[in-house]
């Protein structure tokens, strides 16, 4: 398929993540999705309240899907880790997701190193610890892959695309699986307002080329998401949007930017594409087009 009629997907990244502190309600997440949804995304990432029990968790992350996809049946759905002290307890929702009909995709984040903020005297501070080992990856993998449920693998720096690309290649990733490629901005995702330092590599077109390069003969499709800035600020998004690629937008990524919306986001976005001249996602054929999971 030719990269101009290939449909993006756009994914809004609609719950911001902060250290200590909760996260929109069920009614709210519901409402942010909707509007999203309404104005042109395809894929909803949504984090909970971690101050939640995990079995009271589990219930509000399927209550949500169920809602979403009760208005938009087309909608990709995926949810933040759950609160835990390993790998296993963080995907512990994914196969009660699943089996409820509410997982678009399973988040997986292989090897995912956590990013720092910097102290007043322009130092990295915290504990920078990897999470999500390759184990559980795996494990996860093959639970999706039994159940028919993509992956979203999130690309933090380049040792995780190999990892996906050693997946795909020894045939074990569910059909629909695709790469998150994150590049990293200048704003703390946990501290707003204050400077971050964020994994990724910086958002440039040279930056996104040495993706592809690994990628070369490679059919995952690949989301283009810029942490702790405005992606569409960035030379990337038309260069992604040119390269065949789709975008990840939303209030979580933003960082130290405020007075934004999800819906105005995605509706950024949406005029984005339209210059680019490429149709977008907006229904499931699409959709699953898109994902490469119809055949020609």
């Amino acid at each position: 398929m030719k990269t101009a009629e290939c449909p993006v997907l756009i994914e809004a990244a609609i719950a911001p993540f902060r250290a200590d502190a909760p996260v929109l309600a069920e009614s709210g997440l519901i409402q942010e999705a909707n509007a999203c949804l309404a104005a042109g995304a395809a894929i909803i990432h949504y984090h909970h309240d971690t101050r939640l029990e995990r079995d009271e968790a589990i219930t509000s992350l399927i209550a949500v899907g169920k809602a979403v996809l009760g208005a938009h049946p087309h909608a990709m759905l995926y949810p933040g880790i759950l609160a835990g002290r390993n790998g296993a307890e963080h995907a512990a929702h994914l196969i009660p997701m699943a089996e409820a009909g509410v997982l678009g995709f399973a988040p997986v984040d292989p090897g995912a190193a956590v990013p720092y903020d910097l102290d007043d005297d322009g130092m990295p501070t915290g504990h920078g610890y990897v999470w999500n080992s390759f184990s559980t990856a795996r494990k996860v993998a093959a639970a999706m892959l039994e159940r028919g449920v993509p992956l979203t693998i999130g690309v933090y720096e380049p040792v995780q695309l190999r990892w996906a690309l050693a997946c795909e290649a020894a045939g074990r990733l569910p059909a629909g699986s695709a790469v998150k490629l994150y590049f990293g901005g200048r704003a703390s995702l946990f501290n707003i307002g204050k400077p971050g330092l964020n994994f990724g590599l910086p958002p440039t077109e040279k930056a996104l080329d040495l993706y592809l390069d690994m990628m070369a003969g490679s059919s995952l499709p690949r989301i283009v998401g810029l942490m702790g800035d405005a992606l569409l600020e960035s030379p990337l998004a038309r260069y992604a949007l040119e390269r065949g690629g789709h975008l990840r937008v939303g209030i979580e990524d933003l960082g130290a930017v405020d007075g934004v919306t999800n819906r105005e986001t995605v509706e950024a976005a949406m005029a984005l594409v339209a210059k680019v001249g490429r149709p977008v996602a907006a229904t499931r054929d699409m959709v699953d087009e898109a994902c490469g999971v119809l055949s020609d």
